[in-house]
């Protein structure tokens, strides 16, 4: 018999033992909800409000399975998935210091602080308002008027380098950017017509060619450019000049140089030219360029040393670009001395093809080339590669890069 009341004894102890712990701590839950102002009063201390059983205990409802997942905290994400568990202010009934400007549909006063202000959404200011203000209705916006300040769509070309090929393509330059403008041919040796055995002149040497141009204000530009001593080691200083351009509305865009340019490093065999580059848009995804070019005492390639006799020269270059891509384009131009009549070296055109890639911040562009000319000054870019490497190869094309970086 005493044994028998023993075992009741430790049994219902142990119970309420059990039973302590789940009403000891679950409650402690309980509280953190409780504690919450906005949690509704008749389920604060309700274990239905976490637990499917009513008595507590088991499984949670899915408020307690969000409310563990939440960390065992009363978040702004639980309020809104469970309106029923929280008594939260209804925004729309809530009093908002705002009066709206009689006749107007842009302006409101808004009180903060003891102070009024007046906010204009047409214009995008505030004021603070004071007695002796005067509310002006804004007339409301024409909404069929074009907004002034939405970006256009570019109508003009947007040329990629200074340099077609070897013909300027008159990009403009901006005040306080410079350009570096490095050019490359291989023109030498004895070559066929399509001079595939020479890899287009990669097995000969080559006339690597580099300048910088700056611009001194948006319009004017200076700069300075040599070649090596296959093309007599010229060194040549030039200025340019923005006239028209496109992309201000203008029919087409024109662009001026005059370039000095003296051989053996600026030592002798002086030479000056004039060019006009014009450049006509096709849409935006094409450009046609025209550019007559006067030098005065233009010489043929030869020693650096030596002091050739000049002779005036006329040639009239013609080009175009188009792109196949946003940032690729094909080029394509031809370079006539038109008056030249072999006096130096020969009168045959300077023609070349290529294709352009620009990187997608347009500070770099690079070109691969096939031409049959050799030099990229001024005065040298209308003379064929016969000029150099001898009578024959008027036809032969060598292959070359044009290559361009914005610097600053």
């Amino acid at each position: 018999m005493l044994k028998t009341r023993i075992l009741k004894t430790i049994v219902f102890v142990i119970g309420v033992s059990i039973l302590g712990i789940n009403l000891g701590a679950l409650p402690d839950y309980l509280k953190i909800y409780a504690a919450d102002p906005s949690s509704r009063p008749d389920l604060r201390t309700s274990c239905a409000t976490c637990h499917v059983n009513v008595i507590g205990g088991g499984p949670r409802n899915a408020f307690g399975n969000a409310f563990a997942a939440a960390g065992l905290k009363i978040t702004n994400d639980l309020r809104k998935r469970f309106p029923d568990h929280f008594n939260l202010p209804d925004t729309q009934s809530v009093s908002l210091p705002v009066t709206f400007v009689k006749n107007s549909d842009y302006q409101a006063i808004v009180e903060m602080g003891g102070k009024k202000y007046i906010i204009d959404t047409q214009t995008r200011t505030v004021k603070e308002l004071v007695a002796e203000t005067k509310l002006a209705v804004v007339a409301p916006i024409d909404k069929n008027k074009p907004k002034t300040n939405a970006p256009e769509e570019e109508t003009a070309y947007h040329q990629m380098d200074v340099r077609l090929i070897g013909l300027p393509t008159a990009k403009p330059i901006a005040k306080g950017a410079l350009i570096g403008d490095f050019t490359h041919r291989f023109p030498f040796g004895d070559f066929t017509p399509t001079d595939a055995g020479g890899l287009f002149g990669l097995d000969g040497y080559a006339i690597p060619s580099f300048g910088f141009a700056y611009g001194i204000t948006d319009r004017i530009h200076v700069g300075a450019y040599r070649s090596p001593d296959a093309a007599g080691r010229p060194i040549l200083v030039y200025a340019g000049v923005s006239l028209l351009d496109e992309n201000k509305k203008h029919p087409f865009t024109a662009m001026a140089h005059v370039g000095i340019e003296g051989r053996d490093n600026f030592q002798r065999n002086f030479t000056t030219s004039l060019d006009l580059t014009i450049a006509r848009s096709i849409t935006n995804k094409a450009q046609l360029y025209f550019v007559p070019t006067v030098s005065f005492n233009n010489r043929k390639f030869g020693a650096a040393s030596r002091n050739f006799p000049g002779a005036n020269t006329f040639a009239i270059g013609v080009g175009g670009a188009l792109n196949i891509r946003p940032t690729v384009a094909l080029l394509a131009e031809a370079n006539w001395r038109v008056n030249e009549a072999g006096k130096l070296g020969s009168n045959e055109p300077v023609y070349g093809f290529g294709i352009e890639k620009e990187t997608i911040s347009r500070r770099h562009a690079f070109s691969l080339v096939f031409s049959n000319g050799a030099g990229t000054t001024f005065a040298q870019r209308s003379a064929v590669r016969s000029a150099i490497s001898g009578p024959g190869s008027e036809n032969s094309l060598s292959i070359g890069f044009n290559l361009s970086r914005r610097i600053f």
